[in-house]
């Protein structure tokens, strides 16, 4: 993150740059058409990309400000609901090992593949708000 906000300062002083160098070469002599004309594409092209830059962060900020209010409540289900696939899971563990029905090893498979889809769910709210998810995880397993 801190390249990209240094790419887009460069940029947009780069911009300025350029256009405060036009002022003050043109306060010595006249520029020609062509000077001129490459002088402001100097500077449309830099403003264009760090103005285009710095909006792509903005935005993401924003997003994450307004989703982040949301991760502790959905993490806590997620958290509830992966345990009540482990506790599932168990459970027919132990019926499938007292009964003879191959039908309860498919439902074990099938529960055995939806608990790391909670867990994926669980790290995608990390990747927005680690600090909250690390601290209802703590809260969570403290519970326990």
């Amino acid at each position: 993150m801190r390249r990209a906000s240094l790419l887009i300062a460069v940029s947009i002083g780069a911009a300025i740059a350029v256009a405060v160098m036009v002022v003050a070469i043109s306060a010595f002599r006249e520029l020609s058409p062509l000077e001129i004309v490459l002088l402001q594409f100097f500077v449309l092209v830099l403003g264009l990309y760090g103005s285009y830059r710095f909006g792509q962060n903005s935005a993401r900020s924003s997003v994450r400000d307004l989703i982040r209010p949301h991760a502790p409540s959905a993490v806590r289900s997620l958290l509830g609901l992966r345990d009540s696939l482990y506790g599932l899971y168990y459970r027919v563990d132990e019926y499938r090992s007292s009964a003879a029905d191959h039908r309860l090893d498919v439902i074990q498979a099938i529960v055995e593949e939806q608990i790391p889809i909670g867990d994926s769910a669980i790290e995608d709210w990390r990747d927005i708000a680690p600090e909250d998810v690390a601290e209802i995880i703590q809260r969570w397993e403290n519970q326990e």
